[in-house]
Formats: C-alpha cells, sequence, structure tokens
C-alpha cells in the first residue's frame, strides 16, 4: 500500500463510540445478554486452517416449507382468509339471530372512516364532486381485486350506475363459505360499501344486488345515484325468451368502407381500476382479511363472553379436518410415524406463510420441539385487531394448530406460547410431544 493511500485510509474505521443496546424484548425468555469474545470467522478459520466451515451457524436449514409463487400464494391467501372470516360471519346470525346481524353489519360499517382517510391522504379519493359511480366503483374494485374476488365482471357502467359481479361461475357459494337463502345476510356484509360511499359523495348510494348463496349465478354490487327508491325483487317464474342481435357492420368495416369514428367503448375497459403487484396484494389481502375477521371473532367475545369464546375455538377447530384431507390428498402430510415436530411445523410455516404471517422466525427447532415465531415488530399487536390483554383468543384461535397437530400425530401437540396482545414481543407457536398422550 502506498503511503498517501494509507493516510487516506486514516480517516475511516476509527473506534466507535458507543456500544451495542442491552435491550431485551418484554416477556423475552432468555438469559442476561452477554457479550461472546472476539473471535476468528468461519472464513479465516478455513483459509488460514482449513478449518471446516459450520455453515448452520448463519444458515437455518432445520425447518424450511414450501414458498408459492407470488400470484398462487394472493390466491391461496384469498380464499383461506376468506374462509375465516366467512366462518364468523355465517355463525353470527346463525347463532345470535338478530344481534348477529346488527354485530356484523356495525363491524363492516366501523372499517369505512378509515379507509375514507387513507383513499384521501393519498390522492385516490377525490371531492364528491369529482366522484362518480365510475369514480367510486373503480375505488373499490382495487380493493375487491386485492382481496382476491375473482373472477370480476363490470356488467353495466354508465354515468348512472355501475353494477360489478363477483365470483362469477364455480363455486355453488361464495368463497366466504356462508349459509344458503338468507338474503337478510349479505347486505350486512356490504356496511363498509354503504359507509364507505355515502363518505365520499352523499348523493350516492351502494346496495348488494345478487348474491351466489341466494341462487344467483354471482355477487353483485351496484353503485349508483340515490334516489330513495327500493325496487321490488324480481320474480321469474319462467326463462324468457333469448333476443338474438340482427347482424351489423363491424366498428373496423364502418371506418374503411364509410369513414365513421371506431367506437372503443365496444370492447374498451369500461371502469379502469388500479391492479397492485402481486406480492403487494398478497400483502394487503392477509393484513385486510385478518382485521376483517379479527373484529367479527373480537365482538363475538366481547358481547357473550364465555359462550362467544366457546363459538371462536370451536370455528378455529372446524377448520382442521379439511385441512388435514387436503393435505394428505397432496402428499405433504404423510403417515404419524413420518411426522415428528420438524416435520409438523414445515406443515404450519408454510399456512403461516400463505396467510401473510411472516417474517416467520424458528428459534428453537430439534426432534424434541419447534418454537415459531410471527408478528414480530410493530404494530404493537397482530393484524387481527385483537383487544390488548385478551390471552384467551390467542388460545382459542390456537385451536385449528391444536387440532390439526393432533391430526397428523396423536401423540404430539401444539400450543400458544406467546401473544403480542398478552405483552409479548411477537406471537409463538410450540410443537413438541405431548406428555400425556399414550
Amino acid at each position: 500500500m502506498e503511503d498517501w493511500e494509507a493516510k487516506q485510509l486514516e480517516k475511516f474505521g476509527g473506534e466507535i463510540p458507543w456500544g451495542p443496546r442491552e435491550d431485551n424484548r418484554p416477556n423475552e425468555d432468555r438469559p442476561i445478554l452477554v457479550r461472546p469474545e472476539l473471535e476468528h470467522s468461519e472464513a479465516y478459520n478455513w483459509i488460514f486452517h482449513r478449518k471446516p466451515e459450520n455453515y448452520r451457524r448463519w444458515y437455518q436449514d432445520k425447518v424450511t416449507w414450501r414458498v408459492l409463487p407470488a400470484e398462487e400464494k394472493h390466491r391461496s391467501c384469498s380464499r383461506r382468509m376468506a374462509l375465516e372470516c366467512g366462518i364468523f360471519r355465517t355463525l353470527l346470525p346463525e347463532v345470535y339471530g338478530d344481534k348477529g346481524y346488527q354485530i356484523m353489519d356495525a363491524v363492516y360499517a366501523s372499517f369505512a372512516q378509515g379507509e375514507y382517510e387513507r383513499g384521501k391522504a393519498i390522492g385516490l379519493i377525490k371531492e364528491p364532486e369529482k366522484m362518480g359511480p365510475r369514480e367510486v366503483a373503480a375505488y373499490l374494485l382495487t380493493n375487491y381485486d386485492v382481496e382476491g374476488w375473482f373472477p370480476i365482471v363490470i356488467s353495466e357502467a354508465s354515468n348512472e350506475r355501475v353494477r360489478t359481479q363477483l365470483f362469477v361461475g364455480e363455486p355453488e357459494v361464495c368463497p366466504y363459505g356462508t349459509r344458503c337463502g338468507d338474503w337478510r345476510f349479505c347486505p350486512n356484509t356490504g356496511g363498509w360499501e354503504r359507509v364507505l360511499t355515502k363518505l365520499i359523495n352523499p348523493k350516492l348510494r351502494t346496495r348488494v344486488t345478487k348474491s351466489k348463496n341466494c341462487g344467483d349465478y354471482c355477487c353483485e354490487l351496484t353503485v349508483e345515484w340515490d334516489d330513495g327508491s327500493n325496487p321490488p325483487a324480481t320474480v321469474i317464474t319462467e326463462r324468457p325468451q333469448a333476443v338474438r342481435p340482427e347482424l351489423e357492420h363491424s366498428e373496423t368495416y364502418k371506418w374503411v368502407m364509410n369513414g365513421e369514428s371506431l367506437n372503443e367503448k365496444l370492447w374498451a375497459a369500461p371502469v379502469r381500476y388500479r391492479i397492485l403487484p402481486w406480492e403487494t396484494k398478497h400483502s394487503l389481502c392477509s393484513k385486510k382479511l385478518a382485521a376483517e375477521a379479527g373484529c367479527l371473532r373480537t365482538m363475538i367475545a366481547e358481547v357473550f363472553g364465555d359462550e362467544g369464546y366457546q363459538l371462536v375455538e370451536n370455528a378455529y377447530a372446524s377448520f382442521a379436518p379439511p385441512e388435514y384431507e387436503i393435505g394428505r390428498a397432496r402428499g405433504l402430510i404423510k403417515d404419524p410415524d413420518q411426522m415428528g415436530p420438524m416435520e409438523v411445523a414445515k406443515y404450519i410455516c408454510f399456512l403461516y406463510d400463505v396467510a401473510g404471517r411472516g417474517v416467520l422466525s424458528i428459534v428453537d427447532a430439534s426432534e424434541e420441539s419447534v418454537r415459531i415465531q410471527h408478528f414480530h415488530g410493530l404494530p404493537e399487536t397482530c393484524y387481527y385487531l385483537t383487544r390488548k390483554g385478551d390471552w384467551k383468543m390467542c388460545v382459542a384461535e390456537a385451536a385449528f394448530e391444536r387440532e390439526l397437530t393432533k391430526l397428523m400425530n396423536p401423540k404430539l401437540r401444539a400450543r400458544r406460547t406467546k401473544g403480542k396482545v398478552y405483552g409479548d414481543y411477537c406471537c409463538e407457536l410450540t410443537i413438541d410431544w405431548d406428555p400425556e398422550a399414550k
């Protein structure tokens, strides 16, 4: 090295005037921090002493799981989380009747103010006079696209009205898994759109006008000017005869032969809305639907007490048998003697990754137990909007993992061992051998 080079370098790499911060997280279950002695790196020991490198010091490979492509992950997340919301949606009126409808409507209406303020802040919601049916529909459609309500079809679009159809085609009922035949139920899930539309432009209204659960071929939301009318339900006793259009000249023919302007409205998108990247959609979808499910289940517990908690726990437990059957059918869940703590943890980590519970941390991994941590850092509570101090809800929610683990191997158990709403720095699931199993 030249002297002038050495002199230039003297400006850098000096002594650090501060030390690492002693900041153990609340309720952390590790000993008082002990600083290690200065050592040679694995690379140094290999280069100068040919000592084998212990790569496991920096590479977590004991518990690995499938990571789906972003588009597939988004679609899977949408379906799984919709079912989680749907089970509380449908149980509220089935179990609690009128009070259930009221709670459901109130929960969805409660999301509107926050959505309105965010939309205004980022410039997507304009002044009322600039927000007609098309503009309001476009804003709603971006949210529907994020939540994966596919396929999305625009069946009518004008300055007077926009009709958006969702879930066109299969399956038999909407992906929220709700019961058939209850028309009162479906409009009460539209409280978010109803209140949000009024905030955006008080002269407009939004109504649910079709429902797969009531025999329609799709779910439909209509955004229109509010004239105060409520047209009666259409009763169709027999299918009307099809009306076929007369054969006409194409727009291209009219332009070539007659010099007429092309009517691009015949094939252009009637309502244009933002379509986000798949990774962004997955992240937003998981958070939006977690908040939706979380508010519903928290209201059930807060209003109905122990009975409500038991209903929430039973609801989560009901997801385990179909998940087990799907996993077995796909070859991802093996026979019980092949499913130890590590194998069960891999499958559950895959589910957590799909549902957007990352970043996942494996803080303990052995043939005896695995500890999976998620929801590290901000916000202060989990995305499910669970109230602080509600450890009982954390335990009730884990009924899915408890039941699924028992199905995979009756000798194992899964337990919720940390909860952010209970003062911990993360949420944690522990999978280990059940000392009470025979």
